[in-house]
């Protein structure tokens, strides 16, 4: 090998190894649903049960809940039980690990479907640009960190089951499906979906045959021993009727052309420019070009999976750069793993080295303290937060109107002021209507955030009292019926 390559390749690996160290853990905490998810995943492996209700509510346990995410939630409170929040950090590392991997095998695997060589120069930049988008943006101590490699190598062995049936590849898919099913059931039917494109991808080929046939039923059916059932693969339909979903800004239209969305239209015009390149009149690739367009461009949510699937679709585009053919600086992907793996070390000691602190001005640490601090008797305070934050107020020990989970707070058994769900007055109430739902719901303490207009500070604080605590946070007020202003 001439030295110049040698050097070039060994440059290339400790770029590898610092692009993940740019990866930082902090940014990979404090999401509003991490703290509910980890307080779900305590109670059960407590109490040795999966949750089918709603728990440290002011309903106490009849609201229903649909435990569409229980395996993510138990491994995460484990996690976080035996090492605190770097043992968190763990499972984000592993996954960020095992999706990067499956990326390159998507992108690797596209190129063989279309004749070209499988590994190409630009591959691996382009790929570890795309997981530092991921990783800013989608892992931050949620399922999506699971099902998102799930669903990537899900693709890549249905890829490979398609070019060469066999017993491995076939075995996977229907683990992985399973796995899905039992961690993040709400993104299972995307299996589902890729599944029937492959099914009419072989029918049209004329490759249809019993094994293929018997591969897919399988995968279907591997999704449905799970303690949600049906409803945990339908969960769409439930967080979607009577559109509250839209009520929650991950799930409203993405508003392309402004500056904070300015890379989510860059991959879609990306997305675009690499269609004549990728599809090569395969029926397969144009199925999926229309899911990831219809998916990409729904909302933030759901954008996540134009980003997993671009390497698919630009794998080919690549080939627009001949030049870079004579340029031989792949590396092998032992390598590759080792780089990506020695970056996530460092990170998960510094990590533990120095833990990372919930942010005080985001969730209502300070004022969570207090209440605690203050509160008399056994049970748990009832305290009305904003919905963003009530996640962190039933970790921290306090019981709430509703939290991230959405699906128990929107049944009827939740209806309360002005006709809402619990849901709707999480979202509405901390208006001018803050005292009539507090009149309804009774709760002990009200915390407000500081962003709060004046106006209405002033109309709190008259309904109310004078807050007993400022933090960084906002303000509490103690609420007494019997004294209510």
């Amino acid at each position: 090998m001439p030295r110049k390559i040698k050097w070039l390749k060994s440059a290339y690996v400790l770029l590898v190894a610092a692009v993940i160290l740019g990866l930082i853990p902090k940014y990979s905490y404090n999401d509003p649903d991490t703290f509910w998810h980890i307080e779900l995943g305590r109670y059960m492996l407590e109490h040795h049960t999966v949750l089918h209700h709603a728990i440290h509510t002011f309903y106490g346990d009849k609201l229903p809940y649909i435990p569409h995410e229980f395996g993510f939630q138990i491994v995460a409170a484990g996690l976080y039980e035996a090492l605190g929040w770097p043992g968190v950090y763990l499972l984000t590392a592993l996954c960020l690990f095992l999706l990067i991997c499956g990326l390159l095998q998507m992108a690797k695997i596209s190129r063989r479907e279309l004749g070209f060589r499988e590994d190409h120069p630009l591959l691996l930049p382009f790929v570890l640009l795309i997981s530092v988008w991921i990783y800013y943006n989608y892992f931050k101590g949620r399922p999506q960190m699971i099902s998102s490699w799930m669903i990537v190598w899900f693709f890549v062995y249905l890829r490979r089951f398609q070019i060469q049936p066999m017993k491995k590849t076939a075995a996977a898919m229907i683990a992985l499906s399973f796995g899905i099913a039992n961690f993040h059931a709400g993104v299972w039917l995307v299996i589902v979906v890729f599944t029937g494109m492959a099914f009419l991808e072989a029918w049209i080929a004329g490759k249809l045959d019993k094994r293929r046939n018997l591969v897919f039923a399988g995968v279907v059916i591997a999704g449905l021993p799970n303690p949600g059932g049906i409803k945990s693969l339908l969960f769409i339909l439930t967080v979607s009727k009577n559109d509250f979903n839209m009520l929650i800004n991950e799930w409203q239209p993405i508003a392309f052309g402004k500056w904070d969305t300015s890379a989510i239209t860059l991959l879609l015009l990306f997305f675009a420019l690499t269609l004549p390149f990728s599809l090569y009149r395969k029926p397969f690739r144009y199925f999926l070009m229309l899911g990831i367009l219809y998916l990409g461009v729904s909302n933030f949510k759901q954008n996540l999976f134009m980003w997993l699937f671009i390497p698919y679709f630009a794998g080919a585009f690549f080939e627009a750069f001949p030049w870079m053919r004579k340029v031989d600086i792949r590396l092998k992907p032992r390598t590759i793993r080792v780089a990506l793996a020695a970056g996530l070390l460092v990170n998960c000691i510094i990590n533990f080295t120095a833990p990372p602190a919930v942010n005080t001005r985001s969730y209502p640490v300070d004022e969570m303290a207090y209440i605690l601090k203050n509160h008399t008797g056994t049970a748990r305070p009832k305290v009305l937060a904003p919905y963003g934050s009530s996640g962190y107020v039933m970790y921290r020990g306090g019981d709430v109107l509703c939290d991230g989970r959405q699906d128990p707070f929107i049944t009827d058994e939740s209806l309360g002021a002005y006709g809402w769900t619990a849901f709707e007055r999480s979202m509405y109430g901390f208006s001018d209507i803050l005292p009539d739902i507090a009149d309804y719901d009774k709760p002990e303490y009200i915390i407000v955030r500081s962003t709060a207009s004046a106006r209405l500070f002033e109309q709190w604080r008259k309904a109310f009292g004078e807050p007993v605590y400022r933090g960084r946070f906002g303000s509490v007020f103690a609420y007494h019926i019997d004294t209510k202003g």
